[in-house]
């Protein structure tokens, strides 16, 4: 029962620093002393912990990615929905449990941090000790920081739960009962507006210490609760007239959506995030209004080098600081994304700080999660997004690798050796025109290592069943390549290429572990190369959002002009500039390079224009008619211009954050999360024929065309985690009857 109310005293109170918030352990303190100036400034910085959550562990991608059309677990359990695992006893209800307030090791629930919260507020404004009496500037910015944090809190757990209790007191010990009745996410919503506008008017544009609150991060934000609040109103009708659901209606989860609704919603978040746009974009400079130059500048990093986290298009950041000893206070969600890329058949170092962790903990992209970049060749951010080659030794960081990759005629190098058939395939086919510097213009000998020190080792090549490659071309390449789709003859097979020339590698619930994988959060600076705790700061806000809200905001206004200029913005930025290369195999193997021009194809594969005016956006991407809006792929449900629009920016959506917790919140928030979870998430679907068939499928498991999974209208919100309910009592401290069980679990929990 303590881990849902006791306030934290033995945080680990953080302390200024020139540049960032640093966190420093200290001693057993008492409740006196956060009433003394320095401690309460200690227990405001202690606050920011919230905005490290959803990246000191996998709870976070566990909420935050799962339940989204783009990303999938490995684990097969909460990757197809399992009633076991999406539970109040489950590890759904354990991962929102430690939402709500659980302690330990390195995690900090909401409902502890709430609790610092209130605790500042009582003591800025009715303790006001030392400078917070003396100087009411100072104590409005620090009060303005707790209630953007305390709103943040809120948020999250209105995200995940739906209507949650919202205590605006603080708590020193144990209730006499635990009644802890539930506000409606209008309540909150008001509630945390309300505050947000007060930080607004007394936070300034820029603080001296990087990873505070400033007023651009507050309108950011307001500007995405006025955009959620006006998106919800539409599911009014779900709500009782006393503000509760009926958990027997089968659409109360998106009653649960209903926040309220102010007199301008939409108006009120076009001028918050116009006023971000305008001084961001005024500060920053450049040609793309305000962001990065390029989309990869936002992730890159090198052992020493942490450049990328003071972007200036980054809004708001969860800051780790950069020290290689962080250990388990450090972010974690470097361990969260990256694949199983260790093979000695790829001659790829064991242990490379440049890809990451050899094997991450489990969340990879759906099939939707790369096609939705439908224009690979020419959208920079799939390549940059997804890490689609892995060299013998790379490049980056390479005086740092284990081991270097090994020469071909290594006694060491087990590499993978050229079968006859594919020697003479590649002779003939490929080695004249093939002049990566690796590879010197060698050809291919039967019965010697294909990879060297220098040379590709691994690549995925993720294309359609249309335009699936021909095996015997496949096999050929200088590498192993990883292909989705390959045709034989008149059989095509689905995910089936790999170290051992066919493996059995089907894709759908098994041999899930090699797919491209994030590349935006690959930490060299961990202290060891084995070491799942990361240095980097994690961008929470980026510019390139603000652009997204209020473009939906102008076409939900009927503006479509004014929402496909904010999306250029994007799409300017995405393009190949003149000059810049592409990855290999995107030149020369993903459908689509045909259209190259033949030095395009040739190393070092640079664009010979800027790719801008070949991903444009146009209201044809959202007519139902065109070949841009066909590849869009809509859900059934979105039949008619202005549904596919909203549907077009969350596809957008997913091709500028993916992986990055953002596209939950959206999807979700929109009230179109099950629709595209049935219609893209084929593990977490439960609609069959939807997906193209395959030759290899192995029993139920494969490429059937069929979903493999359960996502149902319940999963759109997590369950309360029984441990708690089973906790609450009335206000007179008896247990909760059936009924009021029933009345507060979320519906279809029961």
């Amino acid at each position: 029962m303590k881990k849902y109310i006791l306030p934290i005293l033995f945080l680990l109170p953080l302390t200024s620093c020139k540049e960032f918030l640093e966190e420093k352990m200290v001693s057993t303190i008492t409740q006196d002393y956060f009433e003394t100036e320095k401690g309460a400034e200690d227990l405001v910085v202690a606050s920011y912990n919230t905005l490290r959550w959803k990246y000191g562990f996998m709870e976070g991608p566990y909420l935050f990615e799962t339940g989204t059309d783009i990303t999938e677990p490995t684990d097969n359990n909460w990757a197809t929905v399992s009633p076991a695992v999406w539970a109040p006893t489950g590890e759904a209800g354990s991962y929102a449990n430690n939402l709500m307030g659980y302690y330990a090791t390195q995690l900090l629930g909401s409902y502890p941090i709430i609790n610092d919260c209130n605790k500042a507020i009582e003591i800025i404004t009715e303790k006001a000790p030392g400078k917070f009496g003396s100087d009411k500037e100072y104590a409005n910015q620090r009060l303005s920081e707790v209630y953007f944090l305390r709103s943040w809190t809120f948020y999250m757990l209105v995200t995940q739960l739906g209507d949650v209790p919202m205590p605006l007191k603080s708590n020193n010990s144990l209730p006499t009962v635990f009644n802890f009745p539930k506000s409606t996410s209008a309540q909150v919503y008001s509630r945390i507006i309300g505050d947000l506008r007060f930080a607004h008017e007394h936070l300034p544009a820029a603080q001296a210490e990087r990873g505070r609150i400033t007023k651009g991060a507050v309108s950011h934000l307001l500007a995405k609760l006025y955009l959620q609040r006006a998106q919800g109103q539409e599911f009014k009708q779900y709500r009782n007239a006393d503000g509760t659901v009926n958990p027997a209606d089968a659409n109360a989860h998106l009653g649960l959506l209903f926040k309220g609704q102010g007199s301008a919603d939409l108006d009120s978040a076009r001028i918050f995030a116009t006023e971000v746009i305008d001084a961001y974009a005024s500060s920053n400079g450049g040609q793309f209004g305000g962001l990065a130059a390029n989309y990869w500048d936002l992730f890159k990093t090198a052992r020493g080098d942490w450049s990328n986290e003071s972007n200036k298009e980054i809004i708001l950041q969860a800051s780790y600081g950069n020290n290689l000893d962080n250990g388990r206070y450090g972010m974690r969600t470097t361990a969260a994304f990256t694949c199983d890329y260790t093979n000695a058949a790829w001659n790829i170092p064991s242990k490379t700080w440049a890809y990451g962790l050899r094997k991450g903990t489990g969340f990879l992209p759906t099939d939707w999660g790369y096609d939705v970049f439908t224009d690979k060749i020419n959208d920079s951010r799939f390549e940059k997004s997804f890490q689609i080659e892995y060299q013998s030794a790379s490049f980056d960081n390479a005086a740092l690798q284990d081991g270097p990759g090994l020469a071909y005629t290594d006694a060491n190098n087990k590499s993978l050796t050229w079968a006859a058939e594919e020697a003479s395939y590649f002779n003939a086919n490929i080695q004249a025109g093939y002049n990566r510097p690796s590879w010197g213009g060698r050809k291919a000998v039967a019965g010697q290592r294909k990879i060297g020190q220098g040379d590709l080792g691994l690549v995925f090549l993720e294309n359609t069943k249309e335009t699936a490659i021909d095996i015997n071309e496949a096999l050929a390449q200088p590498y192993v390549l990883y292909p989705r789709w390959v045709k034989k003859g008149g059989e095509y097979y689905y995910r089936k290429t790999g170290v051992d020339r066919l493996s059995s590698n089907t894709g759908l619930l098994i041999g899930r572990t090699i797919r491209p994988s994030s590349r935006k959060f690959i930490d060299p600076n961990r202290s060891t190369v084995d070491n799942h705790f990361g240095t980097r700061d994690v961008a929470i806000f980026r510019l390139a959002e603000t652009y997204l809200i209020r473009a939906e905001v102008y076409g939900r206004q009927g503006n479509y002009a004014a929402a496909i200029e904010d999306i250029n913005v994007l799409r300017a930025r995405a393009a190949y500039k003149t000059g810049e290369s592409r990855a290999e195999v995107l030149a020369r193997l993903y459908p689509g390079s045909e259209n190259l021009t033949v030095a395009e194809k040739s190393y070092p594969y640079a664009a010979a224009t800027d790719t801008y005016a070949k991903i444009k956006v146009d209201a044809s991407y959202w007519d139902g008619a065109s070949a841009k809006s066909r590849l869009e792929n809509y859900p059934p449900e979105a039949n008619s211009s202005a549904k596919r629009f909203i549907h077009f920016i969350y596809n957008e959506y997913s091709r500028e954050f993916n992986s990055e917790q953002i596209v939950y919140e959206g999807i979700h928030h929109a009230g179109i999360q099950l629709e595209r979870v049935l219609h893209h998430n084929q593990l977490a679907s439960s609609k069959t024929g939807n997906w193209p068939v395959a030759d290899n499928p192995v029993n139920a498991n494969g490429q059937n065309g069929n979903g493999k999974g359960v996502f149902r209208a319940k999963d759109t919100f997590k369950p309360f985690p029984q441990s708690y309910i089973n906790m609450l009592t009335d206000e007179k401290g008896a247990p909760l009857t059936t009924d009021a069980i029933r009345n507060y679990q979320n519906p279809g929990y029961n």
